[in-house]
């Protein structure tokens, strides 16, 4: 049996209508949204991008040919600091069980 990605399995969990979702612990870095609604989470919560304009046209967002990255991650900046940011309860880190991967 083929195991679930953690972003699809969070998403099933927290009950997100999400097409695409990733996960990443310091919430700074993904792969691209495949299909919207789509969804990022890190370890404490999560940002869902309802429509792919939304996520394209995210100041917060350089989009790259083949993943996303949290402008100035340099600066400590993480999906946390985009509008609409939303934290978990239980955080993803919980519910997964072990250590986000990116």
């Amino acid at each position: 049996m083929k195991r679930m990605k953690q972003g699809k399995f969070l998403a099933r969990f927290y009950g997100i209508d999400a097409r695409s979702a990733f996960s990443h612990s310091d919430g700074n870095w993904f792969w691209n949204l495949d299909e919207s609604p789509g969804v990022y989470f890190d370890r404490m919560g999560c940002k869902v991008f309802p429509t792919e304009a939304e996520s394209s046209s995210c100041l917060y967002l350089m989009i790259g040919p083949r993943n996303t990255g949290v402008r100035r991650k340099d600066a400590g900046m993480s999906i946390s600091d985009i509008p609409g940011y939303t934290e978990l309860t239980p955080p993803p880190y919980s519910v997964w069980g072990r250590r986000l991967l990116g």
